[in-house]
């Protein structure tokens, strides 16, 4: 084995220091000449193209097959008709080549037939350990390893100028769109990777990979399916611990289709809430268009991070100023009035007279923008302020004295810097400038470097969660308790709540009238009674249920008339027994639940509870395991934080106890995994507690 090949086998696929092209071409005008092409622009190490007839390709002798190449390359591009990739494939996993970038097209994109050959490929690759990069992709680009394996540039345009931005993309062909219009906005692209049908290597693997490279610092992406979710968390905790941005664009964001109806849980979880959801727990971006992509990778590719969410606006346009201090606001940013002292000193360096404004946005009007070393002094001292953690400032393209200022404050200044301007500006890219033709994105990018630089602790590591054997056994003999049924009565779903440390309200199950009086007496107050069934498991449209029944008269009473009703009702319906439960008070209600996602698994929502939930379908959404702090952060962000702000909120005892019923759900969902479904509603708020007054867990027994 050579040296080469001791490296991991990504490292290989996606570095590497030899590279084969089976497919290679003289014609320009073939995709196989175009990748060959490219690979022979930079690439430091051996390129061999191999081709069946031809004696040379584009000057470097080629080999009529993978096994006649003098050594086992780390990489092979593979550019055949599609009938025979799966054995070139084979074949170089034979010869000992690392990985293979497939960009053949016709698989599983094509039909039943290309799916078969496209999973024989995937078989190939796990059965031998070589690592695809395809089909049906456009290749990629590593500049700092001077790799070009891609089509999406021709071999006469120039190279992106390597950088610390890495971009990600599922889509080729929009992959490629976006890179062409990332090197027009000025991002320094390092790394472009498409991953096509990703048969093997997906979006999350090559996005894990290249977060521990260390000429990477901000991970974009471009998703259609997100695949390996663990990898994909793994990934967003391990950037976060770098301080690496990770941001995500998805397409096929529909929430129709993966709605589930059952629960009032399920029908407030969507993909795309989930999909944000736990991008905004593991501290990923999710962008809400193209731009939005472009314009966090524009303000992060700097690497600066802000001391905080002040931003000083600097403006020759009145107008514009104040838009972008509107902007700023909308986005969550702070735009202080300067302290008079600044003022002082920043209006003795403007004409006189001078008519515009010192106290932020700073307004030096067109006339200080015509004297270039009155504009200077002010931009400085604006960048120099104490009371500004971050600046923007505007201007017109184009070259002149004004802009030569900003290039030279960018490069003294630490703080992170967005300019507006009327259109890109070349100075301002070969300068680094974060350049912004918005008003909006400008602030929204620098909102979003805000809190990438205030980022608190990471989330708990999924990989870390131990499961309480005991209490698994426990709860898994009161789910065997109900046979084949898969829906558990709410007492025995209660039961199980009570393990996790869910509070429920005090309740007896018994099988009598008299019975029924005395668990009453021992509870106390007023008390509900409720008939458990299998077969009733919404026990209102039955009549199964009576409510704020006070002393023995009225429990007896409540009692016969219950039965009957649900006997007349619902004569299929087999009663269990009959819930004696506490009657809690409450100032408001909420609800809380368990909804298994089919990409990222159990997901924990809270919200408001009783009908509320269906009329205003908000929640927060957590993926277990979440610590107490993650919950209380969550709950923060329900009704734009209303409900632990407004007059009649939650208090702190409350908040408290809430997210303790989260953390308790989402551990009951992680070593529960026959548990399909839990709703608890309602969850009753009231002086300093929070109760379970009502319970339904559904089960799996495949």
């Amino acid at each position: 084995m050579t040296p080469t090949q001791d490296r991991p086998a990504l490292d290989r696929l996606l570095s590497p220091r030899s590279i084969a092209m089976v497919g290679a071409s003289n014609s320009p005008a073939r995709i196989g000449g175009t990748v060959f092409g490219n690979l022979l622009r930079n690439f430091p190490g051996e390129v061999y193209p191999v081709h069946p007839k031809d004696e040379v390709v584009q000057g470097r002798a080629a080999y009529r097959s993978v096994r006649d190449l003098p050594e086992a390359v780390d990489m092979a591009v593979i550019a055949v008709p599609a009938p025979a990739v799966v054995d070139v494939v084979a074949e170089c996993a034979a010869r000992g080549v690392g990985g293979a970038t497939v960009i053949t097209s016709g698989f599983a994109e094509a039909g039943p037939e290309g799916r078969a050959l496209q999973d024989r490929l995937t078989a190939v690759a796990r059965e031998t350990g070589i690592r695809v990069v395809g089909p049906n992709c456009i290749g990629y680009m590593n500049t700092h390893g001077g790799v070009m394996a891609n089509f999406m540039l021709t071999p006469d345009q120039p190279m992106p100028e390597a950088g610390p931005v890495a971009l990600v993309s599922q889509s080729g062909g929009f992959g490629s769109y976006i890179t062409n219009k990332a090197v027009l906005a000025g991002l320094r692209l390092g790394w472009f990777v498409s991953t096509g049908n990703e048969a093997d290597v997906n979006v999350a693997a090559v996005l894990r990979h290249l977060v521990e490279r260390p000429e990477v610092g901000v991970l974009l992406s471009f998703v259609e399916t997100l695949r390996d979710p663990e990898v994909f968390v793994d990934t967003a905790r391990r950037a976060a611990e770098l301080d690496k941005p990770l941001v995500l664009l998805k397409a096929g964001r529909s929430e129709e289709a993966a709605r589930a109806a059952m629960s009032h849980t399920a029908s407030i979880v969507g993909s795309a809430q989930v999909l944000d959801a736990v991008c905004r727990q593991y501290g990923v971006y999710i962008a809400s268009t193209m731009e939005e992509l472009l314009d966090l990778g524009t303000i992060f590719q700097d690497g600066r991070r802000a001391g905080g969410d002040r931003v000083i606006v600097m403006t020759s346009s009145g107008g514009a100023g104040v838009l972008l201090a509107d902007e700023a606001g909308q986005a969550g940013l702070a735009v202080p009035e300067l302290p008079q002292d600044e003022q002082a000193a920043l209006a003795a360096d403007m004409p006189v007279p001078f008519y515009g404004s010192t106290a932020n946005p700073v307004d030096t009007t067109a006339q200080t923008t015509a004297m270039p070393d009155a504009y200077r002094k002010v931009l400085d001292a604006v960048a120099a302020s104490p009371s500004a953690d971050m600046l923007a400032a505007v201007t017109w393209a184009g070259p002149g004295p004004a802009n030569d200022a900003i290039v030279e404050m960018y490069r003294t200044t630490t703080k992170p810097v967005a300019i507006l301007s009327t259109a890109w500006s070349p100075q301002f890219q070969q300068a680094g400038v974060p350049t912004f033709t918005d008003p909006r994105r400008a602030m929204v990018a620098l909102a979003a470097l805000a809190g990438q630089s205030a980022r608190g602790p990471l989330p708990p590591d999924p990989a870390a969660f131990t499961a309480d054997a005991g209490r698994v056994r426990r709860a898994r003999e009161l789910i065997a308790e109900a046979g084949r049924e898969t829906t558990l009565l709410e007492s025995t779903g209660k039961r199980i709540l009570a393990m996790y440390g869910v509070p429920v309200t005090r309740e007896e199950l018994v099988t009598g009238e008299d019975a029924a009086v005395e668990a009453a007496e021992r509870i106390g107050g007023p008390v509900a009674i409720k008939v458990m069934s299998y077969q009733l498991p919404h026990k209102s449209d039955a009549g199964a249920i009576r409510l704020g029944l006070r002393g023995p008269d009225a429990v007896r009473a409540g009692y016969r008339e219950m039965l009957a009703e649900v006997a007349r009702r619902e004569p299929g319906a087999v009663a269990e027994g009959v819930l004696v439960q506490q009657m809690a008070p409450a100032r408001l209600e909420l609800t809380c639940g368990v909804q298994r996602d089919p990409v990222f698994g159990p997901m924990v929502a809270i919200g408001l509870g009783g009908v509320l939930v269906e009329v205003l379908s908000e929640a927060v959404l957590l993926r277990p395991p979440f610590d107490v702090d993650t919950a209380l952060a969550a709950l923060g962000d329900l009704l734009g934080g209303r409900l632990i702000t407004g007059r009649r909120g939650l208090s702190e005892e409350e908040q408290r106890a809430a997210a303790q019923v989260m953390t308790g759900l989402g551990a009951l969902a992680l070593e529960l995994d026959e548990v399909a479904e839990v709703d608890v509603n309602p969850l009753r708020v009231a002086d300093g507690v929070v109760l379970a007054a009502d319970a339904l867990i559904v089960v799996n027994h495949d």
